[in-house]
């Protein structure tokens, strides 16, 4: 028996539950993404992919509108795959004759909310389950189908997470698409609601450094927002600088030479590199672009809040 599905997707997370439907042996009948205007950073090239696969495909900017609402009804699908960066409507949920399948990279009813991968690589977390849930009007609250186990290193960056997630998205659809053919009207574990928690949107503000920061917690939050995201935020004067990676120095001061020296102490300054003392330790911070030529002659890196309140910087 042949599932016939629709995939509401942006990135390749959507891919590999596409691929995973169909060397299932069952049946896409629509991929729909967003214009590319709207699209979020992790986006990837879904028309593309339907061309290439033969598979009908729809861009909707709001896809709770009338005319989506339309189109959607006509595919009839049993099932509606989410992975969608807005709130989906009742009208849409109610469509598919099953239900809405929704995903969550976290072990819910645990960390509910915006932006789990960016904050589970900040927080520190090694462990997390990609969550497939039915989708309701709730944000992550829908009844669990299946929890597939991720492991996450400590030098984990956000797009090696992504990859993971990625490749547990295949390996869990195909798992998922045999429990449906086996049991169509799956049954499914009520989250315990009480056991839940929920993750704030990150602002700049989240991702701008402070170098008396730890250089652990400097190095999580630099890799947790590295590109294709917009990259961590280093503010020295009115600039406000992007950076990409960065390395703890070893060095040969004893901990107690390292000690006396302040956080935001500068070391030395490439054309794109900046080394300077982070709470703990020596760091290697490097920007995307070329540095601001004052920053050669600077003795220190204050902190943010002083260039925010100087120079009523805006990050928007």
């Amino acid at each position: 028996m042949k599932i016939k599905f629709v995939v509401l997707s942006t990135s390749q997370f959507g891919i590999n539950i596409a691929n995973a439907i169909l060397d299932s042996g069952h049946e896409i009948s629509a991929i729909i993404s967003m214009p590319k205007s709207s699209l979020p950073n992790n986006s990837t090239n879904i028309k593309q992919y339907a061309t290439q696969k033969n598979i009908s495909f729809h861009e909707f900017l709001d896809i709770n509108s009338p005319n989506s609402i339309k189109i959607l009804r006509q595919i009839d699908p049993d099932y509606i795959f989410v992975s969608w960066p807005k709130i989906i409507g009742k009208e849409v949920l109610d469509i598919p004759r099953n239900f809405c399948i929704g995903s969550h990279p976290t072990a819910l009813p645990f960390n509910r909310g915006r932006h789990p991968l960016h904050w589970i690589i900040d927080l520190g977390i090694n462990e997390t389950k990609l969550s497939f849930f039915e989708l309701d009007e709730g944000i992550d609250t829908g009844n669990i189908i299946l929890q597939y186990p991720i492991q996450i290193a400590n030098d984990d960056t956000i797009t090696d997470v992504n990859s993971k997630v990625n490749l547990a998205a295949y390996e869990s659809t195909k798992i998922l698409c045999l429990k449906l053919i086996l049991e169509p009207s799956y049954s499914k574990e009520k989250q315990n609601h009480e056991l839940a928690n929920y993750w704030r949107m990150r602002t700049p503000h989240d991702v701008t450094l402070d170098l008396r920061m730890s250089a652990a917690s400097i190095t999580k939050l630099v890799q947790s927002f590295m590109l294709p995201y917009p990259c961590a935020n280093l503010i020295f004067n009115k600039h406000i600088i992007k950076i990409k990676k960065v390395t703890v120095i070893k060095t040969e001061k004893s901990s107690e030479d390292l000690q006396r020296i302040e956080p935001g102490r500068i070391i030395s300054v490439d054309s794109s590199k900046i080394t300077a003392k982070a709470g703990d330790k020596l760091i290697e911070l490097l920007s995307i672009g070329l540095l601001p030529k004052e920053m050669t002659t600077a003795k220190y890196i204050d902190p943010p809040s002083k260039y925010i309140m100087q120079y009523d910087l805006k990050f928007y």
